[in-house]
């Protein structure tokens, strides 16, 4: 990745005339001893905080080396895909300063790269399911956080305590109390102390530089780039630059000052470049404006995100289609993104990525492979109102393939209008007037009966459906090439063969039979229900071009009152139906 930092300036970056760091003394103090009493530790490395908390735990592991034998530290970045793509290229170069420096003193540093699960990675999540990007109006609830960066990191400790069968494992993290007044009480919440172990929802942590301030981390990267104190990497002066970049050009700070009222500059903060919490991406923006040779290829990507913070309250691109099915009906109110929408994000998304690489000969952008691509038409087959089967491969060959763009557009924040009245579509009524299979098919009947698996449903019938693997969690297979065979061979071969007329819930079918898609366990019986009520949704959508799906379930739905009165006879009929049955 080319970085040019010269038009960033670190003006007053200074620590004063003195080489000594207390805090950074202690902090090696309190990982020593957690090595000493034969902890395993753990660091989610990600920025400035963080980073320093490394510098402090690697020299604490040195000295209890010299004393007794110690575990391993495990340093750990989630790549999220849209976390700052800069920023994370940075924190694998300092990956391999640890391995290096692991190798050279005989210390047990290993380090990893997590990812979020495929059925919650962010373009999974907007483009495919449609979830609605957060927003202050969401409420404090950061599910994204949760999704992406902490469960990642328990599944990862789970694995260690598993391979060590041990429970002395402590997650070390940067977090700092003067951070914020947000991260502050959170820390509070948790009880969290930098000189003793708690337990939180990751297990045993410890943050180690709580009490640190904003100066007391620059200074130590200052030191080091004096060569005041030894650390395993020699490149933190890349990490003030990258910071000072996301400070308009300046990194001013006033080290030993610690109650300086500017104790936040060159505090930036980094994260989802899509993050909605803000009006603006502050440290993106400026990163852009002073060094657009390093930083200018995410441009885009800001722009996406403000593409999709402006339109995130304009209803015409959400579905009233309800996804939770009670009694046999689905609300009608305003829901997730539609999938016209999420077509068109897929599109916007996918140009973004072939212009970067056309542009810059590398694939700096990379929100969307196989993977996500197969994870997208997964969840837009098992909806319904695609018009025809595999919608998210159609567009990946127009774009990818057959060179078509689609530039976003230009767009102003719409304010949040006055929902409509909610109403109520008998969406399994459907089901059975249609009379439709899910994942039935009817080759099954003939010389392909064969391959047709079974389950019983929640009534004990039998259920017939097609082959299908299992795992523990959703997944799409990428070994021996079989996502891309899939997407750029399979796909052409079943359009040539007459793909278009057939209900767009074979392409599920197909991805299932092929092996493509690894259902979660137990997930077949769910799915084949969804199938279901998808096809009955796609019927519905073809009884008019001119009407979308939307409007003719909105006729066709009732109001509460009604449903009510709906559920009752079909109660009646039921209670009737199993008298005349005993008698």
């Amino acid at each position: 990745m080319y970085i040019d930092f010269k038009d960033v300036s670190l003006v007053g970056y200074s620590s004063g005339n003195t080489t000594e760091h207390d805090a950074y003394e202690v902090a090696v103090e309190r990982a020593k001893k957690l090595f000493l009493d034969g902890y395993i530790l753990v660091l989610g490395l990600s920025g400035k905080d963080s980073g320093a908390a490394s510098v402090c735990i690697v020299e604490g592991m040195r000295r209890a080396k010299l004393v007794s034998s110690v575990m391993p530290l495990y340093v750990v970045t989630t790549n999220t895909r849209l976390d700052n793509m800069v920023l994370h290229d940075y924190m694998l170069q300092l990956h391999d300063d640890l391995v290096s420096f692991g190798k050279d003193n005989d210390l047990p540093i290993f380090t990893k790269e997590l990812n979020p699960a495929l059925s919650e990675t962010p373009m999974v999540m907007y483009v495919g399911r449609g979830k609605l990007l957060h927003s202050p109006k969401s409420g404090k609830n950061r599910s994204c956080a949760v999704d992406w960066k902490i469960k990642p990191m328990i599944r990862f400790l789970d694995s260690i305590k598993n391979e060590y069968q041990t429970d002395r494992i402590v997650a070390i993290s940067g977090s700092r109390d003067s951070e914020s007044v947000v991260r502050r009480g959170n820390l509070a919440r948790r009880q969290e102390d930098a000189d003793r172990m708690v337990m939180t929802d990751l297990g045993w942590s410890q943050p180690i530089i709580k009490d640190w301030s904003l100066n007391d981390v620059w200074n130590l990267f200052k030191l080091i780039d004096d060569g005041e104190i030894e650390s395993y990497s020699d490149r933190f002066d890349v990490m003030r630059k990258h910071y000072s970049a996301a400070n308009n050009g300046t990194c001013d700070l006033f080290s030993g000052d610690l109650n300086r009222k500017n104790n936040k500059s060159c505090g930036s903060r980094f994260g989802c470049v899509l993050c909605n919490f803000h009006n603006k991406d502050n440290s993106l923006e400026a990163q852009i404006d002073i060094a657009p040779q390093t930083y200018g290829f995410m441009k885009p990507l800001n722009q996406l995100r403000n593409y999709m913070a402006n339109t995130l309250f304009d209803y015409s691109n959400r579905s009233i289609i309800g996804r939770s099915v009670k009694d046999g009906f689905v609300k009608l109110s305003v829901n997730e993104y539609s999938l016209d929408y999420r077509m068109d994000l897929l599109r916007y998304i996918l140009t973004i990525q072939a212009d970067t690489y056309e542009t810059t000969g590398e694939h700096l952008i990379d929100l969307i492979d196989y993977s996500e691509l197969c994870g997208i038409q997964y969840h837009w087959s098992r909806t319904g109102g695609e018009k025809a089967p595999g919608m998210a491969f159609k567009i990946w060959h127009e774009v990818v393939n057959e060179g078509k763009r689609y530039p976003l557009p230009v767009t102003e924040y719409v304010e949040e209008p006055i929902p409509k009245s909610v109403k109520y579509f008998h969406l399994d009524h459907y089901v059975k007037v249609f009379d439709v299979d899910g994942l039935d098919d009817d080759g099954f009947n003939s010389d392909l009966k064969h391959l047709a698996r079974q389950f019983r449903d929640e009534d004990g019938d039998v259920q017939r459906v097609v082959r299908y693997s299992e795992d523990k969690s959703f997944n799409v297979i990428t070994e021996n090439a079989l996502a891309m065979d899939f997407v750029e061979c399979f796909y052409l071969q079943l359009v040539e063969d007459g793909l278009d007329h057939k209900c767009p819930t074979v392409m599920l079918k197909n991805m299932l039979e092929s092996g493509v898609i690894q259902l979660s366990n137990g997930r077949i019986k769910t799915l084949h229900k969804e199938v279901k009520r998808a096809q009955a949704l796609n019927i519905l959508s073809r009884y008019s071009d001119d009407i979308s799906l939307d409007e003719i379930v909105s006729a066709l739905s009732v109001s509460k009152d009604v449903m009510d009165l709906t559920l009752n006879e079909i109660s009646k009929q039921k209670n009737q139906s199993g008298q005349q049955s005993f008698f």
